[in-house]
């Protein structure tokens, strides 16, 4: 055990708490929240705000508000839903967030893929990577830039 330790703390000098969660030799949070900066004021994640996407070659469009409470609202065509997600705090080693969404109420109508969203529906798990400005993110089905949508642009505040 104290070899776990030594080792998990040896990544994190070295490489960062993100290759230390990686290796799974530390616990990762599913909070919506970053950890406190050096202040102790708590950091939002830079998944908070609002977000937008429009399907390109279609008047379909999507607008996501992520909150630091971990509640979110959506509206994709002519779909409007609420719910909740949780985010790793950091990236993996891949570069990607573990996002975690759960839809609680919807007014059961299309999306713009055509997709019904119900709130007995299980949560969806997808993966996301933000662009280096953190402006703009794609989502994922997988840590793999195989089969992604987006960009998501943030909207001013």
């Amino acid at each position: 055990m104290r070899n776990l330790f030594f080792l998990a703390a040896l990544l994190s000098a070295t490489f960062g708490s993100a290759a230390a969660q990686a290796a799974g030799l530390l616990p990762s949070a599913t909070h919506a929240a970053s950890p406190n900066n050096a202040q102790g004021v708590p950091t939002p994640h830079p998944i908070v705000g609002n977000w937008t996407w429009k399907l390109q070659g279609k008047a379909c469009s999507e607008s996501n508000e992520y909150r630091a409470n971990g509640s979110r609202a959506g509206n994709s065509g002519d779909e409007v839903i609420q719910g909740s997600y949780e985010i790793a705090p950091l990236p993996s080693l891949l570069g990607f967030y573990r996002l975690v969404e759960t839809v609680t109420t919807t007014n059961a109508k299309r999306d713009c893929s055509g997709d019904l969203h119900e709130a007995s529906d299980p949560p969806v798990t997808r993966f996301i990577q933000f662009n280096p400005k953190r402006d703009q993110f794609i989502i994922c089905k997988a840590e793999s830039l195989q089969a992604c949508f987006g960009p998501l642009k943030k909207m001013p505040a």
